[in-house]
């Protein structure tokens, strides 16, 4: 565990007091992970671009337990430094005087689950509560700049479920393609859909490869966007008269043919084939033995599949994961259809 404490002398507590200021002891926060499913439009020729779908899951998670403070007191294995940051963003925009954050679990960094969002909604909604700001969770996302490119992520802490957002108008919203990292003074797209994800359970596999962030992936944006227009079409036929009439039906079979479709479209295959060989590898031996569909979320190296025999899928996967130079992990999750859970404690 690594502890930092940061203090600001100039501010005191006297500059936000109220009721819950002297009420709640702590609040304990436990965020879902996010799968990214695909962006729809990095085109823009009708007016809007980005557009995406996912859904949130279980685990990973963020478990979060936060209580009031004069200082930035942080214990956290893997974002000390990036909860620092945030809580400082947070902290000039609504000058309160400190916060201390203990993580109990974490979400892997930079492996296609949103784990930037999932952090920085997971602690303005405790400063947001310990400090009775009584702000939106739209007005939150704004301050720490998330959902620029992608609305999955924050109505998956929102809401939960299977969620489909509609993009930003182009050019008068969002000018350049962007991802979200890069694209923090734009506010989070209007949702179109939000719904209950059936109870299946859901395989991760996740070989160890590269993982793609920051400068490559700002460079992969500037480079191979815009994206023909003829993509956005295909993405959108198989999202409402494929993937959506599955969800609604349970039908996991149509379901899975829809995602195993996703992954040679458009930004997916690009995801794709900037991973590597070792991803394609992982994602055609889960389509090939026993996944009705599997697909890489966000440019992974997360890959999710569904299946009749889980268990199965998941032991196969396990050995053929211990064949790559690196290796890899899986673990069995379901979906989360709540959202996050904020619970204070007086």
């Amino acid at each position: 565990m690594h502890n930092v404490f940061y203090t600001f002398g100039m501010v005191s507590l006297s500059v936000m007091k109220g009721e819950n200021s002297n009420t709640i002891r702590e609040v304990r926060i436990t965020t879902p992970a996010r799968l990214h499913l695909s962006l729809i439009d990095l085109n823009g020729q009708l007016g809007r671009i980005d557009g995406g779908f996912g859904l949130a899951i279980t685990e990973p998670n963020f478990q979060i337990v936060a209580q009031p403070s004069t200082e930035i007191h942080v214990e956290s294995d893997a974002y000390h430094e990036r909860t620092c940051t945030i809580v400082a963003r947070l902290q000039s925009a609504y000058k309160f005087p400190g916060i201390k954050l203990r993580f109990i679990s974490e979400i892997p960094t930079h492996s296609g689950f949103g784990s930037g969002t999932q952090l920085s909604l997971g602690i303005a909604s405790a400063v947001n509560v310990l400090y009775d700001l009584k702000l939106s969770i739209l007005e939150l996302a704004n301050t720490v700049g998330r959902g620029g490119t992608s609305g999955i992520g924050v109505a998956a802490f929102d809401t939960g479920g299977f969620i489909v957002d509609g993009g930003h108008q182009y050019p008068e919203q969002k000018s350049s393609f962007l991802p979200s990292s890069a694209a923090d003074d734009i506010a989070p797209p209007p949702i179109l859909f939000q719904h209950a994800f059936p109870n299946w359970q859901l395989l991760i596999a996740m070989p160890n490869c590269s993982r793609i962030y920051g400068d490559q992936e700002l460079n992969l944006f500037r480079t191979l966007c815009p994206q023909p227009p003829t993509i956005a079409p295909k993405l959108s036929h198989i999202l409402l008269l494929q993937m959506l009439p599955a969800l609604l039906e349970k039908n996991m079979f149509s379901f899975g043919d829809a995602l195993n479709q996703l992954q040679t479209i458009g930004w997916k295959k690009v995801e794709i084939d900037a991973q590597g060989a070792e991803l394609k590898q992982t994602l055609e031996f889960m389509q090939n033995n026993g996944a009705l569909g599997a697909g890489v979320s966000s440019w992974g190296p997360a890959i999710c599949a569904v299946s009749e025999d889980i268990t199965e899928l998941k032991r196969k996967t396990e050995m053929f994961l211990s064949t790559l130079p690196n290796g890899g992990t899986c673990f069995i999750t379901s979906a989360n259809n709540t959202g996050a859970q904020i619970k204070k404690v007086d």
